[in-house]
């Protein structure tokens, strides 16, 4: 199979102080990969890299065979940022908002057709958001606007979704209906996940493999391998525990 996303010795630095470096990684057609490493360790970077918002000082990246920077399908790739508190005055419903998504794949200047509004059902059933897909969704919990931001991710059919610490202060259901959401993107539409999260515990038994960073990649393997060493991916204290620091 062709890998929907490389890295290929990708390298940035901000001034002098390098943030990733010489980083590699490949990321199959219906994967599940969770990226994690501690603060500072080059996250953000390396995300902001993948997905063609900054050019790598060396090294390539493809995302679906192309550079990210030049995707001419943009709809193929899906991506929900870090979580925050949508505008308590903004007028939009659930179905309003995940609709915003089908417009990567179809383009704004065309009437949505059966196929468009198939979808976004579908995205809204995925999350498990069916019964509240007319509601504003400034009334919603946290974890339920997330969980629209996935589905407005996932309206567009995306061959590639990336998620940025999608559970970060949700309550525990709100995080067991991501992870079903998740699997559910990986079994149904064979597409690749890319977690990006300090937070594993709710989907620890579902992933493929886990790459830890930190700046460059020290661990690229099956959560199995982690749990040999006895590593745990549930909930810590604060950042990621200190096996991150001697893992090499």
């Amino acid at each position: 199979m062709t890998a929907v996303l490389t890295a290929d010795a990708v390298s940035f630095s901000y001034g002098r102080e390098p943030a990733i470096d010489s980083v590699s990684l490949s990321i199959e057609p219906g994967e599940f990969v969770a990226l994690v490493g501690p603060n500072g360790s080059g996250k953000t970077t390396l995300l902001r890299v993948l997905l063609g918002l900054v050019r790598p000082q060396r090294g390539t990246v493809t995302v679906l065979g192309e550079d990210p920077r030049e995707l001419r399908d943009r709809g193929r790739v899906g991506y929900v940022p870090q979580r925050h508190r949508l505008d308590p005055e903004l007028p939009v419903t659930v179905a309003e908002l995940v609709a915003t998504g089908r417009l990567a794949r179809r383009g704004w200047w065309r009437r949505f057709n059966t196929e468009d509004h198939e979808a976004i059902d579908h995205a809204i059933d995925a999350v498990a958001l069916s019964g509240v897909r007319k509601r504003p969704v400034a009334e919603l919990s946290g974890g339920q606007q997330q969980r629209v931001m996935i589905a407005r991710a996932l309206a567009s059919n995306p061959d590639l979704l990336v998620l940025d610490e999608p559970v970060a202060g949700v309550d525990a259901e709100s995080q067991r209906l991501v992870r079903d959401s998740l699997g559910h993107i990986v079994r149904e539409l064979a597409a690749a996940v890319l977690l990006v999260s300090h937070e594993l515990g709710a989907v620890a038994d579902d992933l493929d493999r886990v790459i830890v960073l930190k700046r460059s990649v020290l661990f690229d393997g099956p959560p199995d391998e982690l749990a040999a060493r006895g590593v745990s991916l549930g909930i810590h204290a604060s950042d990621l525990p200190l096996w991150l620091e001697d893992l090499g």
